[in-house]
């Protein structure tokens, strides 16, 4: 794929032109008199660097930022088209007419050469270029070959990221202390309204909140509020926050109000073609927060699968939301649940995720046992002789909590696949299988 590189020369300003250029790069390189961003990859959304171009214009022209647009191929060349109308409303393209026609005073060519070009008649790029760059190379050096790869649009000139702002502020200090959480709302939607304008200002969103209220008490209380989205709608901010001040008030009557708001990438408009539909991850995570007022915030969270050998190793991460483009194990329907394959079943390390689905209640086996090796199973569902055995394993990790009663082996039987084969005194029996 081919790299494209857009350049806006303007004097509006840091903080406009970072916004307009995260509404299309996240790599951005701050100039003297504009800004520098990487295109790369918009064509296939957008269409030709034309196209391109003109939306950048485009929102420039809906912030009111003036100046001048180009996008091209290289560095340089964005940065030298770009530069040739810095005062006007238009989008400056890298078409190699234009490009041939810019002035020989805009290159990186000193200022003697440039007086004995004058005198030769070489004005523009068009008329250097008519020379062979032999010719140029062997008159003024092995450094003018910069000039020459310029002019040709092979610049090596590479973008530098130098935008360093992650966050943004506001603090309200109140003229009399307020006792409930809940007066505070109408103060907090200001600060979030003026809080937010900054972060849309300068190009994007946030999924991280810091609260913090100084109370009375001379003492603090702060609450860390994310997201697994980026998202600036105020109301649903405000529900999240008097939930989690809900579940975790204040000690003491609230003096002063810091919130922070931690800049994000802003959430992409398109979604994949054949994504699922979900549920909006506001009305989401507004359920989840009411559901951990009425149960407890332990209560509530994302499953996860414990690296212990336990009956069912599951927890519950109360701090995380489930991550829709995680690959990882989850929980599933209908009593399964993601596990690794064992090593001893796959003859290496544990790769391979498949679900495990529990029997309720187990199933009763008879196991025959010869040379202290499995050799059959039966049950009242099937049998077969076991071909391959991983284990065996004490049933609880924690052996300083409670006694080791159960062993367990991962059994492949024939013809009837992987089962989780369980022992407990002188009874055997199944304690689920893997699909």
């Amino acid at each position: 794929m081919s790299r494209s590189f857009a350049c806006i020369i303007s004097d509006a300003g840091r903080g406009p032109l970072v916004a307009v250029a995260h509404q299309f790069a996240h790599s951005i390189e701050l100039l003297e008199d504009g800004i520098l961003f990487d295109v790369s990859g918009l064509e296939r959304l957008m269409g030709k660097p034309q196209r391109v171009a003109q939306k950048i214009l485009r929102e420039m022209q809906r912030r009111q930022v003036r100046g001048s647009v180009a996008v091209a191929e290289t560095v340089d060349t964005a940065i030298l088209l770009a530069k040739q109308e810095p005062a006007q409303k238009q989008a400056v393209l890298n078409t190699p007419d234009m490009f041939s026609q810019l002035p020989l005073v805009d290159l990186a060519i000193e200022q003697d050469t440039l007086n004995v070009f004058s005198d030769l008649g070489l004005q523009r790029v068009e008329d250097l270029l008519a020379i062979p760059a032999d010719d140029l190379v062997g008159r003024y050096g092995r450094e003018f070959q910069n000039v020459i790869d310029t002019i040709e649009q092979k610049g090596v000139s590479l973008l530098t990221p130098n935008v360093k702002e992650n966050r943004v502020s506001w603090s309200f200090e109140l003229d009399n202390a307020v006792e409930d959480f809940e007066q505070l709302i109408f103060v907090l939607n200001h600060g979030l309204e003026r809080l937010f304008a900054q972060v849309e200002h300068c190009g994007f969103s946030t999924e991280h909140l810091d609260l913090q209220f100084k109370l009375r008490n001379k003492t603090a209380k702060s609450y860390a509020i994310k997201t697994s989205f980026p998202t600036l709608e105020r109301a649903f901010w405000l529900k999240l926050i008097n939930l989690r001040a809900s579940l975790d008030p204040p000690e003491a009557s609230i003096v002063a109000v810091d919130v922070m708001a931690h800049f994000t990438r802003p959430r992409p408009s398109q979604n994949g073609l054949y994504a699922v539909s979900r549920p909006d991850p506001e009305n989401l995570l507004l359920t989840v927060g009411k559901l951990k007022k009425l149960v407890g915030e332990a209560n509530v969270g994302t499953p996860v699968i414990l690296n212990q050998r336990l009956a069912e190793p599951f927890g519950v991460d109360a701090e995380t939301m489930p991550n829709v483009n995680c690959a990882g194990p989850t929980v599933r329907e209908g009593g399964t649940r993601n596990v690794s394959l064992p090593p001893l079943l796959t003859g290496g390390p544990a790769q391979q995720i498949i679900a495990f689905t529990y029997y309720r209640p187990p199933v009763r086996a008879e196991v025959l046992v010869r040379d202290r090796q499995l050799v059959y199973l039966k049950t009242r569902y099937f049998a077969g002789h076991i071909a391959n055995v991983s284990g065996v394993w004490k049933g609880n990790s924690k052996w300083w909590d409670r006694a080791w009663r159960t062993q367990e082996w991962d059994v492949e039987v024939e013809n009837h696949g992987v089962c989780r084969l369980c022992k407990a005194g002188e009874e055997w029996f199944l304690a689920g299988e893997y699909d």
